[in-house]
């Protein structure tokens, strides 16, 4: 695959050493890259290490980040226009994706899951009398966690993809691969994370590096994220509770000003894994751009009005309104503030300023109120008896009420939520309300239009935020397929093995 080798092979292959000494810890060092594939560079654990720390260092790369929140977020009922937003950008949300659009392009993705095919092809081969089997086996857990991660993403946003084991190392390597089904993709993601819960670490010796790198909580997040994509809710419900029932999390009380402490301090009691960025190594640019910053609050990305001026989904006393959002527009546009601030005050009349942050955020990827979240939504498919239901409800009133502080008792009711579908649409708001802007929403509702056949519902929620060409957007996003992104084109130029996804072969998404 000529696109994929030019972006991974060459990613190994150039030298071009750098070393990053993060604020957060001194592990984070890419070697000079020309030695990565040669036998005699793996010859310590020090040399694994810093392979490992390059698997990271891809990750917090700025197309991978954008994709995380582009891929998640764009095509949502979260999102409209913003201020300066491009063109490549503004298609996306008129649902007028093409397989020209820079976003359908996947090559940094497959860049992570090179370096880490190399820490799991040469581990094992090292031969250092320091180097442990348990420690082996810790370092190869990360490779395999974040390779599942990667492949997770990779597969929700396209479906059918490459599927790749091997590291790509020579020129005489066929780099012409096929896609592999999904289900194919999904049985090796849940293969790797369950050798790797068993193999990882439990915590390290920082706080920065137990929320900053792949831990056994952080396997299991994962994991449980992919059983409820898999619709294997009891697995789900099971690896929520490892995580829910840990000691190692606490869920940041309503009075403790939580959000900022999420968004704005990093690494929280909540935070199970995030990536990490600082300002001597990393800035963490897609924040300030798609969000908004000290220089230019007013990101490219803002919020439909209707979730703004209208109780539809977040009550008046609901501090997720004012804290993920502006309280006051600018030319009618309502901008994102989580991540992108520092904290929030609010006047005696209800009116809030914003204090936009001085540092760079890190990037959540799993936190506790998102697991909590994924359990209610597998108790309500379960829905084996009413206590499901009210166990459902339980997790959703602990998020709810926090964020409602001044409701004081006011809890939600079970009477109004005694049905699965009206519990179903409750899981569904409260996670929309909790977790907005976190590259979570298109996928929340990917996972509802699969499990129901159809993008009836998906649709219904999604429109919400058109003003205009209502229609043609309802057409295009009938069809299943449409929910995935196009294959780019020029993989498909470079490899012709590559297929269209079905959506895409016909004139009806232009």
């Amino acid at each position: 695959m000529t696109t994929m080798k030019r972006h991974t092979f060459k990613q190994l292959m150039l030298i071009a050493g750098i070393t990053l000494l993060s604020a957060c810890s001194d592990w984070l060092t890419i070697e000079p890259e020309g030695k990565i594939v040669l036998g005699d560079y793996w010859n310590t654990e020090s040399d694994v290490e810093a392979v490992i720390a390059t698997c990271y260092r891809s990750m917090i790369d700025y197309e991978y980040i954008r994709r995380l929140i582009i891929w998640g977020e764009m095509r949502s009922d979260n999102i409209v226009a913003g201020n300066g937003i491009k063109e490549t950008e503004k298609r996306i949300l008129e649902a007028n994706i093409t397989p020209a659009n820079w976003y359908s392009s996947w090559s940094q993705f497959y860049t992570v899951i090179n370096y880490c095919n190399a820490v799991l092809y040469y581990t094992p081969k090292v031969i250092d009398p320091n180097f442990t089997e348990a420690k082996m086996r810790a370092k190869m857990a990360e490779a395999l966690a974040l390779r599942a991660l990667t492949y997770f993403y990779l597969v929700r946003t396209y479906k059918d993809i490459p599927l790749i084991l091997e590291p790509s190392v020579t020129d005489q390597q066929d780099y012409s691969v096929p896609q592999s089904s999904e289900n194919t993709v999904l049985d090796q993601i849940e293969s790797d994370l369950l050798k790797a819960e068993e193999w990882a670490m439990t915590s390290f010796s920082s706080i920065a590096h137990t929320k900053g790198r792949i831990t056994k909580n952080a396997v299991r997040a994962l994991l449980a994220d992919v059983y409820l994509w898999r619709n294997k809710y009891n697995q789900t419900v099971t690896y929520c509770d490892k995580i829910i029932e840990s000691p190692a999390f606490k869920l940041i009380e309503a009075d403790e000003t939580p959000y900022m402490q999420i968004f704005s301090r990093k690494n929280s009691t909540e935070s199970i894994f995030e990536l990490q960025f600082g300002e001597s190594f990393k800035i963490n640019e897609n924040i300030p751009d798609l969000y908004g910053s000290r220089d230019e609050p007013e990101g490219i990305l803002s919020v439909p009005q209707l979730f703004c001026n209208t109780n539809t989904l977040f009550e008046t006393t609901d501090v997720r309104r004012k804290d993920f959002i502006r309280d006051q527009p600018v030319n009618g546009l309502y901008y994102i503030t989580k991540y992108a601030i520092d904290y929030r005050f609010e006047n005696n009349t209800g009116v809030s300023t914003y204090l936009y942050r001085y540092t760079t955020p890190n990037w959540i990827i799993y936190r506790l109120t998102d697991v909590m979240l994924m359990k209610a939504e597998a108790l309500v498919q379960l829905n084996r008896s009413e206590q499901d239901l009210r166990s459902a409800l339980q997790l959703v009133n602990t998020t709810y009420m926090r964020s409602n502080p001044t409701l004081l008792n006011d809890t939600l009711d079970f009477e109004t939520y005694n049905t699965k579908r009206a519990m179903e649409d409750l899981v569904l708001a409260e996670r929309q309300r909790e977790l907005m802007f976190e590259g979570k929403r298109w996928f929340d509702l990917v996972r509802l239009a699969r499990r129901e056949g159809n993008t009836d519902r998906l649709l219904e929620l999604v429109l919400r935020k058109y003003t205009e060409n209502q229609s043609v957007i309802k057409t295009k996003l009938k069809d299943l397929n449409s929910m995935y992104m196009p294959i780019n084109e020029n993989e498909l130029k470079a490899n012709k093995k590559l297929v269209q996804n079905p959506f895409y072969t016909t004139k009806q998404y232009n």
